[in-house]
C-alpha cells in the first residue's frame, strides 16, 4: 500500500482548503488505497515542529497544499526543501488564483528560492483551466494538472429534496430568495451585495447572509447599513452556517451571490455548493470563477456594481422560467462533475500517475 503525506491547513478553522484537505483525509477511497498521514501547518509559530514533523515523516508521495501569502511561502519554501531532500514524490495543490502577483512582489531572493524549489516538484494541480499560467514562471507546463473542487456530500440535496425545490419555484414562489455565502471580506463583495438590496428593497425579494466578520467595525458598518436604510425586513443574517444549518440555507434559497474580486481567489467551493443546490449564480468573471459560471447557469457581473447585482437578481425575479433551467443545468452538471468523489478519482488519476 502506497503512503501519502498530507500537508496543509487542517480544520478548524473551516474554508475551502482546509474542508478540502478533510475531504481527503476523511474519504473510504483514500483510505482504503493509500495509508494516509497528516502534517497540520496552520500555527506558524510551531514551524520548527512542523519541519521536524516533515523530517520524520515517511511516505511514498507528499502532496502539499501551499500558502498564498509572503510570509506563508517563505515557510513553504522551507517545508519543501526538507522534503526535496527526501528524495520522493511531490505533489503541490494550489487552492487560489494569487500565485503570479504574489510572485511580482517576491524580492529576486525569494523569486529564486519559488523557481528553484516549484521546479523540482513532480506535478502542480491548479483548481481550473483558467488557472494554468499561474506558475509559468517557475515550473514546465507539462507538469500542470488540473483538479476542479466539489461538494461535500453532506451539503447536497437529495434527488427529492431539489425536485420539491424546483416545484416550490413553478408554482411561484412569492418571494425570490438570494444567498451570499462566505467570509465577511469587502473584497468578497458582500457590502456590494447589501448596497444591492436598498436598489431591490421594493422588489419581491429576500436577501440572506452567512459567514463569519472578522472584526467589530466590518459587522457594526454592516448592522448600520441595514438599520439606516431600512432594510431590516428584507436583509437577515445568519452568522456561520454549516451541516444541515447550511443545507437548509441553500434549499430555501434561488440565488447565490457572490461577488468577488478577492485578490487569493481561487475556484469558491461556496459557488459549487450553491450550483449542486439549484441555485443560480451570479458572480465575477474573477481568478477560475469563469470556468465554472457562463450565460448557461448565471450572470457575471462587474466587480464593485451593486446596479450590476440588482439587476441580475431582478431579470431572474421577472423571468424565472429562466431560475429554473440554471436551477436544473447547475444541479446536472453538479452531480456529473463535482461530487465528492469525482474530486477525489481526479486526485487518485494524479496521484497513481505520480
Amino acid at each position: 500500500m502506497k503512503r501519502i503525506c498530507l500537508i496543509g491547513q487542517f480544520p478548524p478553522p473551516i474554508h475551502g482548503l482546509s474542508i478540502a484537505l478533510r475531504t481527503i483525509m476523511n474519504s473510504r477511497l483514500f483510505n482504503d488505497k493509500y495509508q494516509l498521514s497528516c502534517v497540520d501547518i496552520k500555527d506558524n509559530k510551531r514551524i520548527a515542529a512542523h519541519l521536524n514533523q516533515v523530517g520524520t515523516m515517511e511516505a511514498d508521495i507528499y502532496y502539499f497544499t501551499i500558502s498564498q501569502t509572503k510570509l506563508g511561502n517563505l515557510r513553504d519554501m522551507f517545508i519543501l526543501w526538507r522534503l526535496l531532500k527526501k528524495r520522493k514524490k511531490i505533489v503541490i495543490h494550489y487552492h487560489g488564483g494569487y500565485y503570479k502577483e504574489l510572485y511580482r512582489q517576491f524580492n529576486p531572493l525569494q523569486r529564486w528560492l519559488n523557481k528553484k524549489m516549484l521546479s523540482r516538484i513532480d506535478i502542480m494541480i491548479v483548481l481550473s483551466s483558467g488557472l494554468r499560467h499561474l506558475f509559468a514562471d517557475v515550473i514546465s507546463a507539462d507538469k500542470i494538472r488540473i483538479c476542479e473542487n466539489c461538494v461535500e456530500d453532506q451539503v447536497l440535496l437529495s434527488d427529492h429534496e431539489f425536485a420539491h425545490k424546483v416545484e416550490r419555484l413553478t408554482e411561484g414562489k412569492e418571494k425570490l430568495e438570494i444567498v451570499y455565502m462566505s467570509n465577511f471580506i469587502k473584497s468578497k463583495g458582500y457590502y456590494d451585495l447589501l448596497e444591492a438590496a436598498s436598489l431591490l428593497r421594493t422588489k419581491r425579494v429576500m436577501i440572506h447572509f452567512a459567514g463569519k466578520f472578522f472584526n467589530d467595525g466590518d459587522k457594526d458598518e454592516f448592522f448600520g447599513y441595514v438599520r439606516d436604510n431600512g432594510l431590516e425586513g428584507i436583509v437577515h443574517y445568519h452568522g456561520v452556517v454549516m451541516g444541515e444549518e447550511k443545507k437548509r440555507l441553500l434549499s430555501q434559497c434561488d440565488v447565490f451571490v457572490l461577488p468577488t474580486y478577492y485578490p487569493n481567489e481561487g475556484q469558491p467551493i461556496s459557488i459549487i455548493e450553491a450550483m449542486g443546490n439549484g441555485l443560480a449564480i451570479i458572480s465575477t468573471s474573477h481568478a477560475g470563477i469563469p470556468d465554472i459560471v457562463t450565460s448557461s447557469n448565471g450572470s457575471l457581473v462587474r466587480p464593485r456594481c451593486p446596479q450590476d447585482i440588482a439587476d441580475a437578481i431582478e431579470a431572474l425575479d421577472q423571468e424565472r422560467t429562466r431560475l429554473i433551467a440554471y436551477a436544473n443545468e447547475n444541479r446536472r452538471t453538479t452531480l456529473i462533475k463535482f461530487k465528492e468523489n469525482d474530486y477525489l478519482k481526479r486526485l487518485e488519476t494524479i496521484m497513481d500517475e505520480v
